[in-house]
């Protein structure tokens, strides 16, 4: 069976620690991140959810838990996909040098029923919120 991973990197103007803060802080999340705040404490076995208004009316809402958080290096976190059947394992890993960052983003959606379809939307999805992120750290340094 095929498993499914999605590998993406961009490049950003700004500090890691400022794209962290773009990563973790809820009202900036909502401004790249499919109109989704993203709230946890950042602790590794504690909750994390997305939160948010799909077409700005449909209220919805994914869960999922931190593995890992190094502040400003590396953020991992697992999330229910579909109806709560499987689970995808999202890695961001922050590289800085000169003042700039590499943003290494991985999704391993998994295998299965309905993989390849949550593989094709989520490599959709992250080329979306990776460019918002981009814009929305470089428009605020």
């Amino acid at each position: 069976m095929k498993d499914y991973i999605v590998k993406k990197t961009v490049r950003i103007n700004a500090p890691a620690e400022v794209v962290w803060d773009a990563l973790t802080d809820p009202e900036k999340t909502k401004e790249y991140f499919f109109n989704c705040r993203v709230i946890s404490n950042w602790k590794p076995g504690s909750p994390i959810t997305f939160k948010g208004r799909m077409f700005w009316i449909i209220p919805f809402k994914i869960r999922g838990v931190i593995k890992k958080a190094t502040p400003g290096k590396l953020l991992q976190y697992t999330l229910r996909n579909g109806k709560g059947k499987s689970t995808s394992t999202v890695t961001d890993e922050l590289i800085e040098k000169d003042g700039k960052t590499e943003l290494h983003i991985t999704d391993e959606v998994g295998q299965g029923e309905g993989a390849e379809q949550r593989y094709h939307r989520s490599v959709k999805g992250w080329d979306k919120i990776l460019k918002g992120l981009k814009e929305l750290v470089e428009n605020e340094s």
